[in-house]
């Protein structure tokens, strides 16, 4: 179980990375936390055992602190001050709930050629027909995070990602209308830089998923 402390270092990374639309050095978070660098090294390399965020392979640098990514990834959020990496649609409408701001996104049509974007505007997503497929269930999202945030992509209609799914041999899975992903990313991420983060157990993320409706199979953890 993680310590109240990783996870404030963890808070702490969070409004970092919101703050400057990258990740700080570990030295940097270490002074920022009061710790000592050994300390935080080990403090994230609990947090990604946890997974609470991901670290590069065989290193303690982050590659993903959702709904932050660290690295290119296949949406780009960009606000009146910063632009940041978001790993999906999700992260992307993530970050825009988190920053509590107004937010353009850019992305493609199931990661493929047709550039889309898609606007937050006054606390809300702009109106869309649209919508988002998550192909890979959550039970199995952290057994490779990085291909499931890749497996989740915007269409024009179910129809266009039934045929994206055979295409590409990837299961069908789950379908939001935008508006529907917006709601759900907010009330997962609103409070991400404002209140002290903590991890939620698995019955906190089964309640939040039931809010908004989502029951099937597919969301079980």
């Amino acid at each position: 179980m993680l310590s109240t402390g990783d996870q404030d270092l963890r808070g702490t990374l969070t409004r970092m990375i919101a703050e400057r639309g990258h990740a700080p050095t570990t030295d940097e978070l270490a002074s920022r936390q009061g710790w000592t660098l050994a300390a935080t090294e080990a403090g994230l390399q609990r947090l990604h055992d946890a997974h609470a965020l991901l670290l590069h392979p065989a290193s303690i640098r982050p590659w993903v602190v959702h709904p932050f990514a660290l690295s290119p990834s296949s949406c780009w959020v960009a606000t009146s001050g910063l632009g940041y990496w978001a790993s999906c649609l999700y992260c992307a409408f993530g970050i825009a709930a988190a920053l509590g701001c107004d937010a353009t996104i850019a992305t493609r049509i199931g990661g493929e050629q047709e550039a889309v974007t898609y606007r937050i505007r006054g606390g809300a997503a702009e109106e869309t027909t649209d919508i988002f497929h998550l192909s890979t269930p959550v039970a199995s999202w952290w057994d490779n995070v990085i291909h499931a945030c890749a497996s989740f992509q915007p269409f024009h209609d179910e129809a266009g990602a039934k045929v994206w799914c055979a295409r590409h041999s990837l299961p069908e899975g789950a379908v939001l209308s935008i508006p529907a992903l917006w709601a759900f990313a907010r009330d997962w991420y609103g409070g991400y830089l404002h209140e002290p983060w903590r991890k939620r157990t698995a019955e906190e993320a089964m309640a939040l998923f039931a809010r908004h409706g989502l029951t099937a199979a597919f969301w079980r953890i």
